[in-house]
């Protein structure tokens, strides 16, 4: 059967957070037609197969997309739910994108490699009835499944279980079918901080969890105003002299928290925790900080160095998986291609976003690249300095672009940059600049020196 043959003037791959921002910002702000194609079911990406009890770990009004807000929005710091999620994807998918009359999608369908030059010839393959669609792509390919966010559920075990051992993955620990002796929960990100709280909030003595955690990570504290509404405080960030005393004064503000005040964190996450949910995490004290799980068998738990055992009737819960891949960057505007990536550390919904506006606006790639060069997710301490400096330096460099920082100013996704206002004052420029600039030159200094 010939493959069905369609014409657009963007092809976005993949229906997930990044996809969507950007999507909505073409819709709303240009007359062009796209097609949206995504392997999975239904529009949201690695929250369709996210575990049941997900949230965000942020406020909802600093995620999603740029013209929709989501309902708990004005709740402040409510924190949306995985199902809230995954229905306002699909509201802004049927509503605003379908509703638009200028957008196709395909759910459950694989691309071919993309035939470089414009027009390109991108073939779609249904993972559902076998039939394929030829979309010829006039303006550009948009690759939204670059940084690729990966759930437990999306991955395989990287370490070895004996056979009889009781594994779960997180997804799967509403349906226990029954009280367990003891819990293992494997790993230390945002899906680990999740499991152990669940476990607790559903009356799971704090003596019968343990908590394998291969690398202790800084936390971004919740309860804290946004960076930039105290910024005469982080101005005496210009007075310290190693990266190390940058995250010991972060620590001071209470900008950033531990999980034991006697373990100095060796990570960076961007997992976020409140004051409340720390008071919680610290009531475990079964902690094991001998590095990457290896194999779990009927004795217990081999890891890189050394062993535990466990008690018969233990549960293991995996959530190793880790969430934020390390791409190389690469730039974002490339010819007919688009790579959608993080321009601001842990924001990838806003910067998708600002990556559709830049693209609406009449620039060359070159101007466009020069607004949006790429970060790389966080993983060590050192990007701390990266988290709260690299939005200073954005904040500078899009505030001398009147078009795009106007758009910021009005956008529900600019208060994920903080205070945008106070970038409005010539003075609070050069202010953010200067810091920036000092954040900048100490993780240098330190590159050269470690």
């Amino acid at each position: 059967m010939p493959p069905t043959t369609i014409t657009v003037d963007y092809l976005i791959i993949g229906a997930g957070a990044t996809g969507m921002a950007f999507a909505d910002v073409l819709v709303k702000e240009s007359s062009h037609t796209m097609a949206i194609v995504d392997r999975n079911h239904a529009p949201g990406g690695h929250w369709t197969m996210s575990y049941p009890f997900v949230r965000l770990h942020g406020p909802s009004s600093v995620y999603g997309v740029h013209s929709r807000a989501m309902p708990s929005d004005s709740l402040g710091a409510n924190l949306a739910s995985g199902h809230e999620i995954l229905d306002y994807y699909d509201r802004v998918m049927r509503e605003t994108l379908l509703g638009s009359g200028r957008v196709t999608y395909l759910p459950m369908h694989n691309v071919d490699d993309v035939e470089p030059g414009r027009p390109a010839t991108v073939r779609a393959h249904s993972l559902v009835n076998g039939t394929s669609t030829q979309i010829v792509v006039r303006k550009r390919v948009v690759d939204a499944s670059y940084m690729n966010i990966t759930v437990p559920a999306m991955r395989h075990l990287s370490y070895a279980v004996e056979d009889g051992v009781a594994i779960l993955p997180v997804n799967q620990l509403v349906n226990l079918g029954g009280w367990a002796e003891r819990f293992t929960v494997i790993g230390a990100g945002k899906t680990g901080l999740d499991a152990c709280l669940w476990l607790l909030h559903h009356g799971v003595d704090p003596d019968r969890i343990t908590w394998i955690t291969p690398r202790d990570a800084w936390m971004i504290n919740r309860d804290q105003e946004a960076p930039l509404s105290r910024f005469g405080e982080l101005t005496k960030l210009l007075a310290c002299n190693s990266v190390d005393d940058v995250i010991s004064a972060l620590e001071q503000m209470d900008l950033i928290i531990r999980h034991d005040p006697n373990v100095r964190p060796s990570a960076f996450r961007c997992a976020t925790v409140s004051s409340a949910e720390l008071v919680q995490l610290r009531k475990i004290e079964h902690v094991v900080r001998l590095g990457r799980v290896r194999r779990i068998d009927s004795a217990g738990v081999r890891l890189d160095e050394g062993s535990v055992q466990s008690p018969p009737g233990t549960v293991y819960i995996d959530c190793s998986a880790d969430g934020l891949t390390q791409k190389p960057p690469k730039p974002v505007f490339e010819d007919s291609a688009i790579t959608l990536q993080a321009l601001v550390p842990c924001l990838l919904a806003p910067s998708a976003a600002i990556a559709g506006k830049l693209e609406c606006l009449d620039l060359d790639d070159d101007s466009r690249n020069s607004l949006a060069p790429p970060v790389l997710n966080p993983s060590t301490p050192r990007d701390l300095l990266s988290f709260f400096g690299t939005r200073m330096e954005r904040l500078h460099r899009w505030s001398g672009s009147p078009a795009l920082f106007e758009w910021l100013l009005g956008s529900r996704l600019g208060s994920a940059l903080s205070d945008l206002q106070q970038m409005t004052d010539q003075d609070n420029r050069a202010a953010v600049s200067l810091l920036a600039s000092h954040l900048e030159d100490l993780l240098e200094r330190d590159g050269v020196s470690s």
